[in-house]
């Protein structure tokens, strides 16, 4: 005798809609996921390209030639390569967000400088470094160019973050 089953499941068109389903959200979850760390690494190259920017002006003589804090145009704490402590003081005296106008950057800094021994070589007497102390970053950028500063070499170092 032959039974012959009344009852049979759709097998295939579960599967494929199961398997469209399945593989959509696979598929939109490692777009975002892709879109995000594109976005971060054009963050990072957004940072690094304003820290060289910091770093060129700092290194530069500024604008005007003998600027001072009330009449700068660009910031610049170097004469034929060495640091001139007269426009290294000008510079710490120009409030934080002038700076960063002038800097032309929107991120957060600090600069700083270290001898030989990797020891912070203080502007003053009271200020270690120009800019905000670094807190908490998400995205953290480091420049560091080699300076002749009061006849000695030290590292000039300038953080950037947001």
């Amino acid at each position: 005798m032959l039974f012959i089953l009344s009852k049979a499941q759709v097998f295939s068109l579960d599967l494929i809609i199961g398997v469209i389903i399945f593989g959509s959200a696979i598929l939109i979850y490692y777009k975002s996921a892709t879109n995000l760390s594109d976005q971060d690494e054009a963050l990072l190259d957004d940072l690094l390209i304003d820290a060289k920017s910091i770093s060129g002006s700092l290194m530069s003589q500024g604008y005007p030639y003998n600027w001072s804090k009330d009449d700068v145009i660009r910031i610049g704490i170097s004469n034929d390569n060495r640091i001139n402590e007269t426009k290294l003081e000008q510079f710490s005296k120009i409030p934080y967000k002038d700076s960063r106008k002038l800097f032309g950057t929107a991120y957060d800094y600090y600069v700083y400088f270290k001898d030989r021994n990797n020891d912070i070589v203080p502007f003053n007497e009271t200020l270690e470094g120009i800019g905000k102390p670094v807190e908490n970053p998400k995205k953290l950028v480091k420049v560091t160019r080699l300076v002749v500063k009061k006849s000695a070499i030290a590292k000039m170092v300038i953080y950037l973050w947001y």
